[in-house]
């Protein structure tokens, strides 16, 4: 791996925790839309900041395609699931079963079987 792919694959990365840093906004605004309605101040900051997330992880992955085959992004996509797994153990303190990690290595596998053509 050259020093520009390294880099590339970095960044995508960074792009993949923003973007699963999404599903944590998403939690948070349903228990917020739950507690307080859906047009209560801190449930519109909430999902405000997931469109804007969303917003610059667009630009971002469009930029990142200009840069690198569409089967090596969608690859590296499939850490997201890895990504989520963790943000709910860590935020929300939720169990991570041997079914999620079983599940989580199966679409890794599946990804790099879909992928693997060198």
């Amino acid at each position: 791996m050259t020093k520009k792919n390294v880099g590339i694959f970095f960044i995508m990365q960074i792009m993949n925790v923003v973007f699963s840093l999404n599903t944590v906004l998403m939690k948070l605004a349903s228990v917020s839309w739950q507690e307080e309605g859906l047009f209560a101040g801190r449930t519109i900051m909430i999902l405000f900041v997931a469109v804007a997330v969303l917003g610059i992880y667009a630009v971002a992955w469009q930029a990142i395609l200009g840069r690198v085959e569409l089967s090596q992004a969608y690859l590296n996509k499939g850490t997201v699931v890895f990504w989520g797994l963790l943000w709910s153990a860590i935020i929300f303190q939720e169990q991570i079963t041997a079914f999620n990690i079983v599940g989580s290595v199966i679409i890794f596998i599946g990804l790099m079987m879909v992928n693997y053509h060198e």
